[in-house]
């Protein structure tokens, strides 16, 4: 089980039951369709196309807005996300540069495929790196995959170390999966330093991206 243990657990349920933080339905382009790719080592071969940025041009973030989702497995999902779809960064509103932060990935029903999440700072040097997934009851994901890469971080927490690597893995949905559910991903992430980053999105048939503005300021509680 990685970061989101049980105390993590009962802060993100909260999220959930609150669907807090939504800012509106904001305009989010179709996401662009790419070759089809049949395994994670296809996704990673594509190449990172984020969006580029002017000197002293503001941080083109996106918005959250309503996605609905229907979550018939476990305790339901937030009403709110980040991006075009049909993968969702939820449950989080903000994300601040040290330390980690917890959020949520919806993959809507209607796409049943694995999902790749890397991140990187538009314009910059700067990676986002990402603890291994888990399922919202804590348990080991089905059909999950290990990390390619050595760890670019290890965080302690709680006394524990943490690995944190440069991409996230989203296995596809097992046949017994309810083909009228979302399927939900806790997570954890983190960002060294401020500024503006790009998550990019990549699924079997789809490519997408999320930009987020990362402040110059304390996470709140410490």
């Amino acid at each position: 089980m990685g970061i989101t243990n049980r105390i993590l657990f009962a802060a993100m349920l909260g999220l959930i039951t609150a669907g807090c933080g939504a800012t509106g339905i904001a305009a989010h382009p179709t996401p662009s369709t790419t070759a089809s790719a049949l395994t994670f080592a296809d996704l990673r071969n594509r190449p990172l196309n984020l969006p580029s940025l002017a000197a002293g041009a503001t941080c083109p973030a996106d918005q959250s807005h309503d996605v609905h989702a229907v979550v018939t497995v476990g305790k339901g999902g937030p009403s709110f996300g980040f991006g075009p779809g049909p993968a969702y960064l939820s449950g989080i509103v903000q994300l601040y540069p040290g330390a980690f932060d917890n959020e949520i990935w919806m993959v809507d029903a209607s796409y049943r495929g694995a999902v790749l999440v890397r991140g990187h700072e538009v314009n910059g040097t700067q990676v986002i790196s990402f603890d291994e997934p888990t399922n919202p009851s804590g348990g080991p994901l089905i059909g999950a995959v290990a990390p390619p890469d050595p760890a670019l971080i290890n965080l302690t927490i709680q006394g524990k170390q943490f690995p944190f690597y440069s991409e996230l893995d989203l296995p596809a949905a097992d046949a017994s999966y309810p083909k009228g559910s979302w399927r939900l991903f806790f997570d954890s992430t983190h960002i060294a330093l401020p500024g503006c980053y790009a998550f990019q999105v990549d699924g079997l048939t789809f490519s997408t991206v999320i930009v987020i503005r990362v402040p110059d300021a304390a996470r709140p509680g410490g």
